[in-house]
């Protein structure tokens, strides 16, 4: 099958870090999962990634340090206040170091990331920054996932030690949820603006959403200096009235993130890392999870060794530390830690 001859010229500017423009974008969204389009894109990206990080991985330990009813009542979200089954809870600060400890047995997990529903205690946060100050190795990058946040709000928790944060500008703000579009756009700027490593989230994407859509939404925080961006399917929960929609082709998640990797292959990152990669996160980032106590049917956790393992067979031959070096991913290191 011919390749269409439009999107062959996209995709060719794509690889040369030539930045697309919104309708351009779109026009490429609009092709299939797995068709010729769609499959020469994956693999684009995938090569371009590959090339940026030079074959480095970092993982990712992802812990809901505060959860439960939340009166943002998304109407995509487990923890909504009108149909949830969770309960509040606070992670106890032995617990929290527990799985510090846990997390950081070999001192290969880069990032700590402390996530927590959208009535967030401020203070309760900095606290738990505090705890993971002291329990991780020196250069663990901390990471937020929390509510809205003003600026002196940002520079507090910036002064607390938090590094890096995830701020998602989500498809069907002010509809779907209590919060205002303009909100966390503005969260974003106020992130970027205090000095934190920003990624943002482009979610929670359904089969439903058009290509419209999804570029309108991923060019908006394109041009706001984040360090990456991170694009998440929608994952369906029972009573939500998304839940009757269904999941996203996998297969079209691939895609729509290579094709926004593409789109955006020229982006200089405002704050440089020792660990690099396209705008896009990719394969090159594992996320495992710790938490979610205060809800019955809480997913169970994917711990760091099947993130070490998932990295290995992706390919990557070399794992980023929280001190900066690196560490070889082969064979021998997956059995002495345990990953095999």
């Amino acid at each position: 099958m011919a390749l269409d001859k439009k999107a062959a010229e996209l995709l060719s500017r794509g690889w040369y870090k030539e930045r697309l423009e919104e309708g351009e974008c779109e026009y490429l969204l609009s092709f299939r999962d797995r068709s010729p389009v769609a499959n020469l894109a994956v693999a684009l990206a995938d090569r371009l990634n590959r090339r940026a990080c030079t074959g480095i991985s970092q993982i990712c330990a992802a812990i809901a340090v505060a959860t439960g009813p939340c009166p943002c009542d998304c109407g995509f979200c487990r923890y909504g206040e009108s149909r949830t089954k969770a309960k509040f809870y606070d992670v106890p600060d032995a617990q929290l170091s527990r799985w510090i400890q846990e997390i950081e047995a070999f001192a290969d997990v880069r990032q700590i990331m402390l996530m927590t529903t959208g009535d967030a205690d401020l203070n309760g946060l900095t606290h738990c920054i505090g705890l993971v100050k002291d329990a991780a190795p020196a250069g663990t990058q901390i990471i937020l996932d929390t509510r809205d946040l003003q600026p002196e709000e940002c520079r507090e928790l910036k002064k607390a030690g938090a590094t890096g944060a995830r701020h998602a500008r989500r498809i069907g703000e002010g509809q779907d949820t209590r919060l205002k579009a303009t909100d966390r756009l503005q969260t974003i700027d106020n992130l970027v603006c205090a000095g934190f490593a920003v990624t943002a989230g482009i979610e929670p994407l359904g089969p439903e959403h058009t290509p419209a859509e999804i570029s309108q939404a991923f060019y908006e925080i394109l041009d706001r200096r984040c360090c990456h961006a991170d694009v998440t399917a929608r994952v369906p929960v029972v009573g939500t009235k998304f839940n009757a929609q269904g999941e996203l082709n996998p297969a079209r998640l691939t895609q729509i993130k290579a094709i926004l990797t593409l789109a955006s292959s020229w982006y200089n990152q405002p704050i440089r890392e020792a660990f690099s990669g396209t705008f896009v996160t990719g394969t090159n980032m594992a996320t495992v999870w710790y938490g979610d106590e205060g809800i019955a049917d809480a997913p169970k956790q994917n711990m760091t060794e099947n993130a070490r393992r998932r990295l290995f067979n992706a390919g990557y031959d070399r794992l980023l530390r929280p001190d900066g070096n690196v560490t070889e991913l082969d064979l021998g290191y997956l059995k002495r830690t345990g990953s095999v």
